[in-house]
């Protein structure tokens, strides 16, 4: 059976940011953790874009299939929207594998784009699939989550989150 179409296995993805490198190459050494991740979830092979032109993602086949799917079948007055963006993801995604050495190989045009060469960026994991923020959008990110933060956490307290 082909991997995009196997049952994707639940496994619990690394908790929390964790800092990583792109070399001059454009080569991701990916934390230990990660890679333990994405041997649980049985992904050998991955697909790398952005849909947003701000933030890599990381994909599993299986997720990033079911992505397909949907972005395909969407109906609606925005149905072409989804059209667009998986035209956008496509062009700036590519297959990829970790190498012996623990790294991937981003995508040229996306590398260059979310200026990922010769950084240091900040990995997340959720969901089957690997964030990627360049240190800039990491930094925007931050500010804004701290902005009214004690208001904001007075809310997710009335949600139930201890």
């Amino acid at each position: 059976m082909q991997e995009s179409l196997k049952a994707q296995p639940v496994v619990d993805p690394p908790r929390g940011f964790w800092p990583a490198k792109v070399d001059d190459k454009g080569r991701l050494k990916v934390p230990t953790n990660f890679i333990t991740y994405l041997t649980a979830l049985q992904a050998n092979k991955l697909f790398i874009t952005s849909l947003d032109e701000t933030t890599a993602k990381v994909y599993t086949i299986p997720t990033w299939t079911e992505n397909v799917r949907i972005l395909q079948h969407a109906s609606g007055d925005n149905r072409q929207w989804a059209k667009d963006v998986l035209f956008q993801a496509d062009y700036l995604g590519a297959d990829a594998e970790l190498d012996s050495g623990g790294r991937l190989l981003l995508p040229t045009e996306l590398r260059r784009l979310l200026g990922f060469e010769n950084s240091q960026v900040y990995l997340q994991a959720q969901d089957g699939l690997i964030n990627i923020f360049n240190q800039q959008v990491f930094e925007e990110k931050r500010k804004k989550a701290k902005e009214n933060l004690q208001t904001k956490v007075e809310y997710v307290e009335g949600l139930g989150v201890k």
